[in-house]
């Protein structure tokens, strides 16, 4: 009985917020789906949302878009205004780039932000395209910049370098929060061990701006100015994204698991620098909620919004994405975030996790089975030729960058081949549409 009670109660610290999840699905100006998720609550009440991969366009229902009139940009905002949300992003709907600028060939996905004076400073991780053959995951992280915006127009001023971060192998930007007489920013930074390399937590703080010289934690309550000399503040493997919370003199790192592995964790301190162990290191580390597995769906990364709250609990959410990237036309549901209120208190306290699903969002609309079938889309990466094949009508090829610029527009009656060399090389989206439906592929174009 007493096994019993705990599961009740395992169950009610955690509760979906259905609403929550509801606002995003009629956003002004044409955003349709995103990740990253990520908050900040500005001094006018309002809430600015960061995402990062967006999709801008025509919706043709609830949870569907248009493949012909949508785009994927790298990063967008939307302005939350009592329950009022509209998306920024540069371009128009029907031609969109992205909020936070390309940098060459680098792009850029947004992290935590913070605001000073009229200036939302946007924590921006630099990303670069590379082979190493998983789909979906076929970038590189690098720096962290720092991109500006005035507030309220959400005019992009431009972007700098973190003068204090001269490792480039760090990265800052995961959590901001201000805590005393100082802002706190947790950064991560790859160790390598026993053949796996992780990231583990690292943190800076400064007095009033972050653009003044910061200082990083040293190890045995000691801070230093040089980047070099910091130290992990825990050996817990971190995700690229997690929020520190606060609360009655207590510190809690909320987070989901790397690698994609569906659990939800909570850490808990007496002091923001942790440490922020694992538990065979002798940290307090609670695992409050297991995520159900699902078909071609898969979570990561998780934020907290605290600026939401009901009845005692803030708001999380976790990001989820799809394995099958041409689904996301028919139900956009396989790429948005997912939001829970969270009891932080009854969640490290909890003997049992909550068993929560990646469905719980779909409680009042069907879920969307898109019908299989045969691939008529192949790319050849030694010669940089795209192959179609089953073609025997007439059927449009559209190849456009992950920023929305169309490099590419065919149309096809039978097989063809075409090379694609010329094209810029990195991601590339590939679509082929006909009487007989549509495909839509990723590849990734070397440009021998």
């Amino acid at each position: 009985m007493i096994a019993e009670d705990r599961m009740i109660l395992a169950q009610e610290f955690i509760t979906p917020a259905q609403d929550q999840f509801n606002k995003f699905t009629n956003v002004a100006n044409g955003w349709c789906a995103a990740d990253a998720t990520i908050s900040l609550l500005l001094p006018d009440g309002k809430t600015v949302w960061l995402f990062g991969d967006t999709f801008i366009g025509q919706k043709t229902g609830d949870f569907s878009i248009s493949p012909v009139n949508s785009r994927l940009i790298n990063n967008s905002a939307i302005i939350e205004d009592n329950g009022l949300l509209s998306a920024y992003y540069n371009g128009t709907m029907s031609s969109p780039s992205s909020l936070i600028p390309a940098d060459g060939e680098s792009y850029f996905w947004p992290e935590h932000a913070i605001i000073e004076n009229d200036t939302i400073k946007i924590f921006a991780l630099r990303v670069t395209h590379q082979n190493n053959e998983t789909p979906g995951f076929d970038f590189r992280i690098g720096t962290t910049r720092i991109a500006n915006f005035k507030y309220p127009e959400m005019e992009y001023i431009g972007s700098t370098n973190i003068q204090s971060v001269t490792d480039t192998t760090m990265r800052f930007g995961a959590c901001v929060l201000r805590s005393g007489n100082y802002t706190y920013i947790f950064g991560v930074k790859d160790t390598t061990s026993g053949g796996m390399t992780w990231p583990l937590p690292y943190l800076a703080r400064c007095k009033e701006s972050i653009n003044e010289p910061w200082e990083f934690y040293a190890g045995n309550g000691l801070w230093t100015l040089r980047c070099e000399d910091s130290k992990p503040v825990g050996d817990r493997p971190m995700s690229e994204s997690f929020y520190v919370y606060e609360k009655d003199k207590k510190f809690y790192l909320i987070m989901h698991e790397i690698w994609t592995v569906g659990e939800l964790y909570i850490l808990e301190a007496d002091s923001i620098t942790g440490p922020w162990n694992r538990a065979t290191s002798g940290g307090k580390e609670t695992l409050f909620a297991t995520i159900t597995p699902q078909a071609n769906l898969f979570s990561y990364n998780l934020f907290a919004h605290p600026q939401f709250q009901l009845d005692g609990k803030i708001l999380i959410s976790f990001n989820v994405n799809t394995t099958n990237f041409s689904s996301i036309y028919s139900d956009t549901r396989n790429y948005r975030a997912r939001f829970y209120w969270l009891s932080i208190t009854d969640a490290v306290a909890a003997d049992y996790p909550a068993s929560i699903s990646l469905l719980d969002c779909y409680s009042s609309v069907p879920i969307v089975h898109p019908t299989p079938m045969s691939s008529k889309i192949y790319f050849q990466n030694a010669t940089g030729n795209l192959r179609f094949r089953g073609i025997d009508a007439k059927s449009t090829i559209t190849v456009y960058g992950v920023d929305g610029r169309i490099y590419l527009n065919r149309v096809i009656y039978c097989d063809s081949d075409l090379n694609i060399n010329h094209l810029p090389h990195g991601i590339l989206v590939v679509k082929l549409q006909g009487d007989w439906g549509l495909e839509t592929q990723k590849i990734i174009n070397h440009n021998p």
